[in-house]
């Protein structure tokens, strides 16, 4: 029997709009416009004129500006020496951290505490204090470094002052800012391992190197992502104060890199265009870093 409606004239009222998520992201999404893809519009606008900062008026000058860094060899050399400072983050904040954390373990004890907090207490300090520390640590006579090196006996290298060290000192300051904190992380990725897996493991006979590469580093395998992406992450994030306080990118621009040399480029030498080209570029590059580690992440072999 068909159903006849009570109200046949009256029209079915349109789906409510839930408006209550929208007004909860709106001040996150006002804040990511305003402060974040405003900025790289303006400056991916900015970087096609020619302007010092200073005159009111800029200068179209179109992909000049892209142009003229591509065909700078000064180019290349910044981005060999910001590869070599991830290489050498990449060394301090991951390998090292991991070597670390697998002694520790082979201590225990109250030993072990001792050695996790006097670890952990340069990620504690500012950055810029940790590099002002380090230049006094690197003065060419009076500092402890050149002191020990006078009580051997040998000379005391120019750390600061040497194109062939300069880069190397600076990275050192990042590294030992957070040695500490990624020493931790593996530190905490080794403890939450299933010890009835190792147990099996040492009673099937995997000893030494045999039972490091098949069954440690395969379990931690998701800690060791985590670790390296974080360790890539802080040296980006850091990869300005410490060569700005040392060197402001000297010798002869050896410690400099990408990142510090858009500000040398926007507010030592007022070209504002090649400042917004080079920050475009740098954004590019950390762009595919980006969906590299979202790849990497996504692997199913790290985390199956």
């Amino acid at each position: 029997m068909q159903r006849v409606e009570a109200y046949p004239h009256r029209a079915k009222a349109p789906p409510r709009v839930a408006w209550e998520p929208y007004l909860l992201l709106a001040p996150g999404l006002l804040f990511l416009l305003v402060f974040v893809y405003w900025p790289l519009v303006y400056n991916l606008w900015l970087s096609l004129f020619e302007w010092n900062l200073v005159s009111p008026q800029a200068r179209f000058v179109g992909l000049g500006n892209y142009q003229a860094l591509l065909q700078d060899p000064l180019l290349g050399q910044l981005l060999r020496q910001s590869l070599l400072y991830l290489a050498l983050a990449a060394l301090g904040n991951f390998l090292l951290p991991l070597a670390l954390a697998l002694l520790t373990l082979q201590v225990g004890g109250r030993w072990a505490e001792l050695y996790q907090s006097l670890l952990f207490t340069p990620t504690v300090v500012a950055v810029s204090i940790a590099a002002l520390v380090w230049l006094y640590l690197y003065l060419p006579a009076a500092g402890p470094l050149a002191k020990a090196f006078a009580a051997l006996g040998l000379p005391a290298p120019g750390f600061l002052a040497d194109p062939q060290l300069a880069l190397y000192a600076v990275s050192l300051v990042a590294n030992w800012k957070f040695l500490g904190f990624h020493y931790l992380i593996a530190l905490a990725g080794l403890k939450a391992l299933p010890k009835e897996v190792l147990e099996a493991a040492r009673v099937d006979g995997a000893v030494g190197w045999a039972f490091l590469s098949r069954v440690l580093l395969p379990l931690l395998a998701p800690t060791l992502v985590f670790l390296f992406l974080s360790a890539l992450a802080s040296a980006l994030d850091y990869a300005f104060v410490p060569v700005d306080v040392m060197t402001q990118g000297g010798p002869f621009g050896q410690s400099s890199n990408l990142m510090y040399a858009v500000y040398q480029e926007a507010f030592r030498y007022f070209r504002a265009g090649m400042a917004a080209a080079l920050a475009v570029l740098l954004t590019l590059g950390m762009a595919a870093l980006i969906v590299g580690q979202l790849r990497l992440l996504e692997r199913r072999g790290v985390y199956g």
